[in-house]
């Protein structure tokens, strides 16, 4: 049964190419479906991959090969919750590959234009708590990162700036 809601990512004429991609970033994602057009239609030819369903860690996407329409920009990301800094690292250092950029705060975009935030666990539980000065102490560090570091957030936690 398909979920009744889906995230569809529209791409100009790349969406093979971005779902292949982002299913090798993350463990445990897949490739579900790929549609291809059988006739010539307003964004291609016949033979082009117009959808693909595919599957990040369990959450359902499609990516549309739509043809040239407004690029991604800031009003719409895809969060990661990462277990520590090894996994930030490693979602960073591919998700900037091949032409991605650092923006701030934990975010970036890829290659394809699609922002995302790439945030520590830990990060929640530092920013929500219950001290108010801890909390804003670990959120001003925040506010000066590009790539989120544990240690640094903890260090503002404590007061250890």
């Amino acid at each position: 049964m398909r979920p009744t809601i889906t995230p569809c990512l529209w791409f100009d004429d790349n969406a093979e190419e971005a779902a292949e991609f982002y299913t090798s970033v993350f463990d445990g994602s897949r490739i579900l479906h790929k549609m291809i057009a059988h006739d010539d239609w307003p964004g291609g030819k016949i033979g082009d991959v117009i959808m693909v369903d595919f599957e990040l860690k369990g959450q359902p996407y499609q990516a549309l090969g739509g043809g040239p329409s407004d690029p991604f920009n800031d009003r719409v990301s895809l969060s990661v919750t990462c277990a520590d800094q090894a996994e930030v690292d490693r979602y960073w250092d591919r998700l900037t590959a091949d032409g991605g950029e650092p923006i701030m705060c934990g975010w970036l975009k890829d290659k394809f234009g699609m922002r995302w935030q790439i945030v520590p666990e830990e990060f929640f539980q530092l920013v929500n708590d219950k001290d108010p000065q801890k909390s804003r102490r670990v959120m001003q560090a925040m506010t000066q990162m590009v790539k989120l570091d544990v240690a640094k957030l903890r260090q503002a936690h404590e007061g250890q700036e």
